[in-house]
């Protein structure tokens, strides 16, 4: 993996996961008013950013530099 893909994986998956939260905390949907729904969005935001820590570090160890 290269550092293009990293990034296309990330703009085009970014830009689906965002639509998709978008949609879901739109109007009639999940609120940032209830405790629960804020607690699965910072879930939601951490697992993405986690994911994308473990790639960026996987291709650094690999030699990808």
């Amino acid at each position: 993996m290269n550092w293009l893909q990293l990034a296309y994986e990330y703009i085009l998956g970014g830009l689906f996961f965002f639509v998709t939260l978008r949609l879901c905390f739109g109007p009639g949907a999940a609120s940032l008013k209830s405790a629960s729904d804020r607690r699965t969005l910072a879930w939601l935001l951490a697992g993405i950013a986690g994911y994308f820590v473990l790639h960026l570090v996987w291709i650094v160890t690999a030699g990808g530099v």
